[in-house]
């Protein structure tokens, strides 16, 4: 009888358990793919200059618990003012996601003059003033470095449609504040 509890316990209890857990702590905004595709739809590809000596930040959160583990993601932050628009960015580069993701926030810094990036920018957020300050900067993904360096034999770099769509989940999933997420799609 109590191997059937034990049993029990691990077929119900732990999956019913991690769901809870899940649910209380690490939900989050819950984006739609319409939500996702209306974002990236809103948004334009431009090519960027980022500075050599851009601020980098790496932050480590929690996606969720799991009985298959790997439960925490990892995010790079590299910040920049741009003066085409007068406004301070964050390029967001998602780590775990794709086997080139170490390489792709590797390589960044490796040119004397910075490196020159095609990055997708939200119109919305471009032209929101509540954005682009240095305490709220406007985030943008990376698409393609276009001044790679190092002899590489294939691109590190490039971030394919299928993957943006994960970068820009992750971001309106755990980043972007719930007030603002509330505002541009509810």
């Amino acid at each position: 009888m109590k191997k059937m509890g034990y049993i029990l316990g691990l077929l119900i209890g732990i999956p019913v358990f991690i769901f809870i857990i899940n649910f209380v702590f690490f939900r989050g905004n819950s984006p739609s793919d319409t939500d996702i595709q209306h974002y990236i739809s809103r948004s334009k590809t431009e090519i960027i200059n980022l500075p050599q000596n851009a601020k980098s930040e790496n932050i480590q959160y929690i996606a969720g618990l799991s009985r298959r583990g790997n439960p925490s993601g990892f995010l790079h932050k590299f910040y920049f003012y741009n003066n085409q628009y007068k406004k301070h960015f964050v390029l967001l580069i998602f780590d775990g996601f794709d086997k080139k993701s170490t390489e792709r926030w590797w390589v960044l810094g490796n040119n004397d003059s910075g490196d020159k990036i095609s990055v997708q920018i939200n119109q919305n957020q471009l032209n929101d003033s509540t954005y682009g300050s240095e305490q709220n900067p406007i985030p943008v993904f990376p698409k393609d470095i276009l001044n790679l360096k190092g002899g590489f034999t294939s691109d590190p770099f490039h971030v394919s449609d299928q993957l943006n769509f994960i970068f820009v989940e992750q971001y309106l999933k755990f980043f972007m504040p719930k007030e603002e997420f509330k505002k541009s799609f509810k």
